[in-house]
């Protein structure tokens, strides 16, 4: 099951995650069985913007930033906006709603909130919220040159589509570990972006459900 046009995806980003003022817990994935007990205890919250972007095309554009190669983490990788969550914050929604503006200048009141995504566990201490929203058709990017080396949009058509998500092995911590990899028009979307995107494609599209 796949990418079955942008109205199919937005029915089901809105019938399908979690509302984003629900008061339930959400679904945890990500690299939960990699840590240790007392890492879980200091996770930091973190909340990361799917933005989407109607550009025509009978399709949908996610924005993603490339981050500077100068930067001490995670250098020249591939991410979305948003970041851990500051005292300012009252969760994970608004720490992604500022990031994203600060990053990429994405308006948080020009944001059309959907829905959240799974939380997804990373190895190197964050819980991360997906926040997924709608931005207005004529968005530019306005980056931050210290904390985004470029801005530029993958369609939803490929994202979504299992065909695109490929499995790769490596050895981490001493464990046999499974990632992927989303490679498109010459960009690299791998590790924690590309996991977040699968655990979204999974709650969209899941596994035995047969195309109408």
């Amino acid at each position: 099951m796949s990418w079955q046009g942008p109205d199919d995806f937005l029915n089901r980003v809105q019938s399908r995650l979690t509302p984003v003022n629900a008061e339930s817990a959400l679904a945890v994935r990500g690299d939960v069985h990699f840590l240790q007990p007392h890492e879980h205890e200091t996770l930091r919250d973190a909340g990361v913007l799917i933005s989407i972007v109607d550009r025509g095309a009978n399709d949908l554009n996610v924005i993603l930033t490339e981050r500077p190669k100068t930067m001490a983490k995670h250098p020249g990788q591939v991410a979305f906006p948003g970041g851990k969550v500051d005292p300012i914050d009252d969760g994970p929604v608004q720490a992604a709603l500022r990031e994203a503006h600060e990053e990429v200048g994405i308006e948080p009141s020009q944001v059309g909130l959907l829905g959240l995504g799974d939380i997804y566990i990373t190895g190197t201490g964050f819980r991360i919220t997906p926040v997924v929203g709608t931005i207005p058709s004529d968005f530019v990017a306005v980056p931050d040159p210290y904390e985004v080396d470029d801005v530029f949009e993958t369609p939803l058509s490929f994202l979504m589509n299992p065909k695109n998500h490929i499995q790769k092995q490596t050895v981490w911590r001493g464990q046999n570990r499974t990632y992927l990899e989303m490679p498109h028009n010459g960009r690299y979307i791998w590790g924690v972006t590309a996991g977040v995107i699968r655990t979204l494609y999974e709650r969209l599209y899941p596994e035995g459900e047969h195309e109408n």
